[in-house]
């Protein structure tokens, strides 16, 4: 598997994700693309790794005119704007890129069906559920014993607040 090869198969498979999903982020064109490289099979070499990464593919595919920079999309994670990018017509693939040759491609592993009436630890879901429930009752029941305190303490604080008050209106009564 050589590295022209790779980065064909990386090109091919970004344009693929984005013609789909449309405007995209490097990171979400990233996660788009491994998911689409672990679903065909692809060789872990094959697979872009790292955001900055997809963000360099993006930018050489814009050079090339397959991709195009749309609006910024504000990003609360990084605290500031992140470019989108969309496909151009001239840079839209219809089909699934096959992965590189020269490593065998990997099959992916069939899955047994789910059985109809799960069970976690010799338990039933019906006797999970209940015991679900019982810890959600209690859990209401101590946030009522804590809020009830709450309120209790409030009280307190606010008696000895107005008692401190009179006080010292009084004090202050006396002294005019």
């Amino acid at each position: 598997m050589e590295p022209a090869d790779i980065r064909a198969y990386q090109r091919q498979l970004i344009l693929f994700c984005l013609g789909i999903h449309g405007d995209s982020t490097a990171a979400e064109a990233l996660e788009l693309m491994g998911n689409a490289a672990l679903e065909a099979g692809a060789p872990r070499e094959a697979m872009v790794l790292t955001t900055a990464a997809a963000a360099g593919l993006l930018r050489e595919l814009d050079r090339d005119g397959l991709v195009c920079r749309c609006e910024n999309r504000a990003s609360a994670r990084h605290g500031r704007p992140e470019s989108t990018w969309a496909v151009t017509d001239t840079g839209r693939v219809d089909r699934m890129p096959l992965p590189p040759s020269g490593q065998q491609q990997l099959v992916m592993p069939q899955l047994a069906p789910a059985p109809t009436h799960r069970t976690r630890g010799g338990i039933s879901m019906e006797q999970l559920m209940g015991l679900l429930n019982v810890e959600f009752d209690c859990m209401l029941e101590q946030m009522d014993r804590e809020h009830q305190a709450a309120q209790q303490r409030a009280r307190h604080e606010f008696e000895a607040f107005r008692q401190r008050a009179m006080r010292v209106w009084g004090a202050a009564e006396a002294s005019a």
